[in-house]
């Protein structure tokens, strides 16, 4: 909305200031004032000033003024490398993105052909499709961080127009997953090669050490140089691994894991001489890795993948998806079972193991088959749901499992003696179970805190609190 005012100056002389401000839910996002020696002319700029305000991408091309794409670029890696949140392959894209023509475009013009165009540029240079997706999902992620964590008014969408036309023209690829392993003969070599590499007068590292507890607590290698002897809680055995990696929850994701076997002992045999318990460079323990590897003919191993043989090692030893995910940190069910690689010969000591004893389960089912509500009938149509094997709930007896679309899903269930289950709001189907103590369950059905609808109804609150009351009586 413009204003006119009229005042006269000190020599005598009248003039027309005129004011055009924007607002956005009740803030002014936007205000421009120009003095005329004739309020026509006063007019006619307020006029021709409201038009151009009026139009779509005013308001954020004037909140933005002439920041271009490399400044957030540089703000982002400022700020994460301050905190210790960036990685050194995100670093190392970012300042490759500093020094490409894209980081001169001002944020407020970046468009999906200039992502096109850069990566055109990446690949006559003879950049692979599965590096130029480095790039983009780097530039993702900074707008993405601009706009929540900044709050500035930038968008992805630049981004996200450019990726199917990427992949149209194969500019882009995710990389494959990978499925190698260490073989146990290759661990003795490293092990024998590193111990040689730190017996050294002048050597520091614990390099065998850090190898065998990647191994053992399924940690990446970042985390493993975070950790803190104040994160330990001798009494639960375990670690909380602060600011975890998860593509779900880049900004805050702190997890307690068990430190289990040999990874407990480890932990306790390293000198308290630090606030950190591994206080090292961990690029000199991954640039140490990949040497010794390099000297004893070691093909194809990455440091990474001691992450995925721990993680493979602990289904070998008949661990469930669920309690496997308490130690690698995985979000998704559906994830970890695609990441673990399990040797086909490890089966024939499961196999040739004794039967189990008998197990006491905390509550007894009496409800045969189960309860299904909604758009679930059966048994199957979860494990479709979900995207299970039948085998991960193999050994899990179900006591109610409820589809309602939109209004989210439910499943209750007992492993192990445990109750457990899965709360899913809206239409997104994640495994990802919790146990529960039954009276604290019965507790969020019976608040209302779970399943509850605006009407005042509940999707399942009262046949789950009489599932639960008949398995317990049972």
């Amino acid at each position: 909305m413009a204003t006119i005012s009229k005042y006269r100056k000190k020599n005598g002389e009248l003039s027309y200031q005129a004011t055009v401000r924007v607002k956005q839910a009740g803030r002014v996002v936007f205000s421009a004032t120009r003095s005329f020696p004739k309020e026509s002319l006063a007019r006619d700029w307020a006029r021709r000033t409201e038009v151009e305000a009026a139009s779509p991408d005013f308001i954020t091309r004037h909140a933005l003024g002439k920041m271009t794409f490399g400044d957030l670029l540089v703000r982002y890696r400022d700020e994460l490398s301050g905190s210790g949140k960036i990685g050194r392959s995100k670093r190392y894209v970012i300042d490759l993105l500093l020094r490409s023509s894209i980081s001169e475009r001002p944020i407020s013009e970046l468009s999906a052909q200039d992502l096109v165009e850069h990566c055109k540029i990446r690949r006559d240079a003879g950049t692979g499709p599965v590096t130029v997706f480095q790039d983009v999902s780097a530039m993702r992620t900074v707008l993405d961080y601009a706009k929540r964590i900044w709050s500035l008014p930038v968008s992805t969408q630049p981004v996200d127009d450019a990726l199917p036309v990427l992949r149209a023209q194969t500019l882009v690829s995710k990389s494959r997953q990978r499925d190698r392993r260490p073989a146990d003969e290759e661990l003795e070599q490293i092990y024998a090669g590193l111990a040689a590499r730190q017996s050294r007068s002048n050597a520091q590292i614990p390099h065998v050490d850090i190898i065998k507890f990647a191994i053992a607590s399924c940690m990446r290698l970042g985390e493993i140089g975070r950790i803190r002897w104040d994160d330990i809680d001798e009494k639960r055995r375990c670690v909380l691994i602060r600011e975890r990696k998860d593509p779900s929850n880049k900004y805050t994701n702190d997890q307690w894991i068990p430190l289990l076997g040999e990874a407990w002992d480890i932990v306790q045999r390293q000198p308290r001489t630090d606030e950190l318990i591994f206080p090292y460079k961990m690029e000199s323990v991954s640039a140490a890795f990949e040497r010794t590897c390099a000297v004893l003919g070691i093909v194809d191993l990455r440091f990474h993948d001691l992450r995925h043989h721990g993680v493979s090692l602990l289904f070998e030893q008949g661990l469930k998806i669920q309690e496997v995910a308490m130690v690698s940190g995985h979000k998704s069910w559906n994830n970890l079972r695609r990441y673990t690689q399990l040797r086909p010969e490890s089966l024939h000591d499961k196999i040739a193991a004794s039967a189990p004893a008998p197990r006491s389960s905390a509550l007894t089912v009496s409800v045969s088959g189960g309860v299904y509500m909604g758009g679930w009938s059966n048994a199957d149509d979860v494990l479709r749901a979900f995207e299970l094997e039948p085998e991960d709930l193999a050994e899990s007896c179900i006591l109610l499992a409820g589809e309602f679309g939109p209004g989210g899903a439910v499943v209750a269930f007992t492993d192990v003696g445990d109750l457990w289950w899965v709360y899913c709001t809206g239409s997104d189907r994640v495994w990802l179970p919790e146990r529960i103590v039954a009276n604290r369950l019965r507790h969020r059905l019976a608040t209302g805190r779970v399943g509850a609808r605006p009407d005042g109804s509940n999707l399942f609150g009262k046949q789950l609190l009489e599932v639960l009351a008949s398995a317990s009586a049972s």
